[in-house]
């Protein structure tokens, strides 16, 4: 009897160990990330005190901006990302340079890549469950998962009640040159999120023309934050060339967003769905 309550007990004690033990692993990760998205993944899920490190297009939340910087995540550097002695590097697949992944996992840190693009819902709840399942937070992954649905799912429904999609351009100004958001880029995807329609059909970014933005005629013009700082504010608006024969410009549909939400679809991609969808079409 006292026999089997002892192997019982060495039993109990053994697995509570070993699983302390595992849970101590995981609570002593010291991460470094490369990439917006991914950092706000972290933080979301309850694992931000493990983040060591940032890239310098993680500016959310604000305990992210306070971090180290490791540079932008299309011009990383291997001494950068060791001095802070990562045991993970989270980071998206097309970081740059090209040998960056392979340079980290031969210094023999744990490397978790994931995909950018294609910009989809779909891709954000696979990189979610990535990320729970490297920091074992699998409960928080799949409420985060849950809720983000949700709130989309209220969004569509609404969305479903205008059959005629706004007509919609990105701008993106910088050093006096302006560029349009076209396929394959978080602005055209949370464009069709939020219900409308982006006009741009070409891929990536491009350079557009007066005559180009005129011919166009968006009904509506998003712009970045830092595109209007650059420009002096949004009184400066009728300095891009062509904007002041837009619908967009002569009916004051010009939307302004935090440039955070740009990098890659996010946790929060129910949020900056729901200021567009508000913007689109307002009660």
């Amino acid at each position: 009897m006292k026999k089997n309550f002892f192997a019982k007990l060495g039993l109990f004690l053994f697995i509570f160990g070993f699983n302390s033990f595992i849970n101590l692993s995981f609570a002593n990760e010291r991460i470094v990330i490369a990439g917006g998205s991914l950092t706000e993944i972290v933080f979301a899920l309850g694992a931000g005190d493990q983040v060591v490190g940032v890239d310098k297009t993680s500016n959310y939340p604000s305990k992210a901006k306070q971090l180290p910087q490791i540079g932008y995540w299309k011009l990383l550097n291997i001494e950068g990302i060791l001095s802070l002695k990562p045991s993970l590097f989270i980071t998206l697949s097309d970081a740059e340079p090209d040998n960056i992944i392979s340079q980290v996992t031969q210094a023999k840190v744990d490397v978790l890549s994931l995909q950018r693009v294609p910009g989809t819902t779909e891709l954000l709840y696979a990189n979610i469950e990535k990320i729970a399942d490297k920091l074992n937070k699998q409960p928080q992954g799949q409420q985060l998962i849950n809720k983000i649905k949700t709130n989309l799912t209220k969004i569509q429904e609404k969305i479903s009640n205008h059959p005629n999609k706004l007509k919609v351009l990105f701008l993106m100004s910088m050093g006096g040159t302006n560029s349009v958001a076209g396929k394959n880029t978080t602005a055209d995807a949370l464009i069709t999120i939020a219900g409308g329609e982006n006009l741009a059909k070409h891929t990536s970014y491009k350079t557009y023309t007066a005559e180009s933005l005129i011919v166009m005629n968006p009904e509506i013009i998003v712009l970045n934050k830092h595109s209007i700082e650059q420009l002096g504010g949004m009184e400066k608006l009728n300095t891009i060339a062509g904007i002041t024969e837009t619908s967009a410009y002569k009916n004051h549909r010009i939307i302004a967003i935090d440039d955070s939400y740009l990098f890659g679809i996010g946790p929060r991609v129910d949020e900056v769905a729901q200021i567009l969808y508000q913007h689109f079409y307002p009660q």
